[in-house]
């Protein structure tokens, strides 16, 4: 058990160092809030949840974020609440490498109730003026042995105005797959 904390912790560390080895300044706002509504498919059930989340920098390079995730399906459980920390450095006028960590409590009717901590990194472009692309990995270590793993993810978002985008967002883990449409409001 020690060996896999240290493992963790180096991983951990890792992806919240990475950003820093990029050059140029920021162009993204990683100060905003979203809701959210969402379908999820996940072991032969299908659910539509509403959610809400939020992200604050807390310095020039570091943000912060927390989400909160509640399903509106009858006969289906399938609630979470999570916090987490994040890294970020732009390459070039457009892009962005970000990096994070985060803790999640949730609760479903597969699973039970799982804790999950997960460490990933990923990429925001802004293709034009008005679209922005965003993709990323998350590495999961759950206490729901079946969440543990690699979950893949992509945004695309379209800038309404200066500080409205609306979007949509697909993310996967190979066993349960969650679609979104959300609307972000840039704080300023």
């Amino acid at each position: 058990m020690p060996s896999s904390i240290n493992r963790l912790s180096l991983l951990l560390a890792g992806a919240l160092i990475i950003p820093s080895f990029a050059f140029a300044g920021d162009n993204f706002s990683y100060d905003f809030y979203e809701v959210d509504i969402s379908s999820t498919t996940e072991h032969g059930d299908s659910y539509t949840s509403l959610g809400a989340r939020g992200s604050m920098e807390i310095n020039n390079d570091h943000y912060i974020t927390a989400q909160i995730k509640t399903d509106i399906a009858s006969g289906v459980t399938a609630n979470k609440i999570g916090v987490g920390i994040g890294a970020y450095k732009s390459s070039s006028e457009s892009t962005d490498y970000y990096s994070r960590a985060g803790f999640t409590h949730g609760k479903d009717n597969c699973c039970g109730s799982a804790q999950t901590l997960s460490v990933g990194f990923g990429a925001r472009h802004q293709m034009s003026d008005a679209i922005e692309l965003a993709g990323g990995i998350d590495l999961l270590f759950s206490t729901a042995e079946e969440s543990s793993g690699v979950s893949g993810n992509i945004t695309a978002l379209y800038n309404f105005d200066e500080t409205m985008q609306i979007g949509a967002a697909v993310e996967s883990d190979g066993d349960k797959t969650e679609t979104r449409l959300f609307t972000r409001m840039k704080m300023l």
